[in-house]
């Protein structure tokens, strides 16, 4: 028998330790998964938001410009 620090014999067990970490491992509570539905409306907003911006840039009139001139018109008949 093997000296040990205590009274009683360290008897050999016949359960792998392999197995018994695995089971705990099992046992642990599931971490919280993420929310994908928060992020694609996010993503949906932003990408509304640039292309609203970008049609204001593209339609409104260049800074310093004249303005809308009157449209000639043409007679009836």
């Amino acid at each position: 028998m093997p000296a040990t620090d205590s009274a009683l014999p360290v008897r050999a067990t016949a359960i792998d330790p392999e197995a018994i970490a695995y089971a705990r491992g099992l046992l642990k509570t599931p971490l919280p998964k993420d929310r994908t539905w928060a992020a694609i409306g996010a993503g949906a907003l932003l990408a509304v938001a640039s292309l609203a911006l970008a049609f204001a840039m593209l339609t409104a009139p260049a800074p310093g410009s004249p303005g809308p001139t009157a449209r000639a018109e043409i007679p009836a008949g």
